[in-house]
């Protein structure tokens, strides 16, 4: 591990750089949130026709995913149609595919938007399978599907599902179960003629979480923990592994298409996200379990990760968040002092702050709109606002910029 990288302000306002400014902020309203609380990881559909929020109620007794249609995808500001939770519940709803049970409190989270199709949207979250209290001492996660005529458990595991990902086509739902070993990596297929299930990773000693990919739908990558460390790593060709039935064969061409990408590290990587291209996984990496984190990219084919920036505030269930055009990604530095800006950090050349007047900011989501990128994101309030107790869902518009 190298020496920190220092991003002196002076050069973030360089003259001759380029990258993305804002040309507009304000709060996203999103109607239909019960009452007050905390809003985290927003996120476009992936035709960005809806939008996605969780939402922790400020008494802490549930934390659900809310989905809202936008009623205009290219206006901005976007406006939000009434939002309405993932996973239903007869105490909430009437909807005559609500889970029957006999408690108020939900916990929902992780929400994975499949592509677009003409019976309306698919998405898949974490979910509890029945409703719990928060602080109970066992919440098990279970995951659930939701589109239009059907809303279903896939697993119902005594042990944790977590982190849905869709493949880009919506074939296949990849996530993480502890249901065998410490943590695998499982493929629901949903055209399948036998079992839907499919194991992937058979690592016993370890476990493996946060897959993601690429935009083929080709590879997978993902972040594996063993012994004292955590490296990422990518399947190849994953579907021909999936397509694979005996256990046996699959767990030895498994371990022949899975490599390390990042071989020797030793510290934590989190999790990955594939650019456009294919070409980079982007990961954030820290000493410790805690803390601010450096942005790493690696060549997907192998080779020596490079650091893009330092000291910066990790998303902790999804991979950094490329700019739609992959020549680089959003992120927040983690800085008490600045009160944690996002950030616009290119593959070639210097991080800038984008200049959003808003603080404590989280979660940068981008689309591409037109010439535009609308970028949906978290923060405490703004630096002249005096609300300031819940942190609240924004979009700012950014414009491409070729400085001076």
């Amino acid at each position: 591990m190298k020496g920190r990288l220092l991003i002196p302000a002076l050069l973030w306002a360089a003259a001759g750089w380029a990258g993305y400014r804002p040309a507009g902020v304000t709060p996203l309203a999103v109607p239909g949130l019960p009452g007050s609380g905390v809003a985290g990881d927003p996120q476009w559909s992936p035709d960005g026709r809806a939008v996605s929020v969780e939402f922790l109620g400020g008494d802490g007794t549930s934390e659900e995913v809310y989905v809202a249609d936008v009623v205009d995808a290219a206006a901005y500001p976007p406006r939000l149609a009434s939002a309405a939770p993932v996973v239903s519940r007869t105490a909430a709803v009437k909807d005559p595919f609500a889970l029957r049970t006999s408690e108020t409190a939900t916990v929902s989270e992780s929400l994975s938007w499949a592509p677009p199709r003409g019976r309306g949207q698919r998405v898949a979250v974490a979910a509890t399978r029945e409703a719990v209290e928060r602080g109970a001492p066992q919440v098990s996660f279970d995951i659930y599907v939701s589109e239009p005529g059907r809303k279903r458990f896939l697993t119902t595991s005594r042990d944790n599902d977590a982190h849905p990902a869709f493949s880009p086509d919506g074939e296949y739902l990849a996530f993480s179960s502890g249901s065998t070993g410490q943590g695998d990596l499982y493929l629901y297929h949903f055209f399948a003629d036998a079992d839907p299930l499919v194991q992937v990773t058979f690592e016993a000693a370890g476990s493996e979480i946060f897959p993601a990919w690429d935009a083929k739908g080709e590879r997978l990558a993902f972040t594996g923990h063993l012994g004292s460390s955590d490296h990422v790593y990518v399947i190849d060709d994953v579907r021909a592994l999936a397509a694979e039935r005996d256990a046996g064969r699959r767990r030895s061409l498994a371990r022949r298409l899975t490599r390390d990408v990042t071989p020797g590290w030793t510290a934590s990587c989190l999790a990955p996200s594939f650019s456009p291209d294919g070409r980079w996984v982007a990961f954030y990496s820290r000493q410790g379990s805690t803390g601010a984190a450096d942005l790493y990219v690696v060549p997907s084919a192998g080779g020596p990760p490079r650091r893009l920036l330092a000291d910066g505030l990790p998303e902790l269930r999804r991979g950094p968040r490329w700019s739609p055009l992959g020549d680089g990604l959003f992120a927040v530095l983690d800085s008490a002092e600045r009160m944690n800006p996002l950030v616009w950090v290119p593959l070639s050349g210097t991080p800038r702050e984008l200049e959003t007047g808003t603080q404590l900011n989280a979660d940068p989501c981008p689309r591409r709109v037109g010439d535009a990128i609308y970028l949906l994101f978290t923060a405490q309030g703004s630096a002249e606002g005096r609300q300031k107790r819940w942190r609240k869902p924004y979009v700012t518009r950014l414009v491409f910029d070729r400085g001076n």
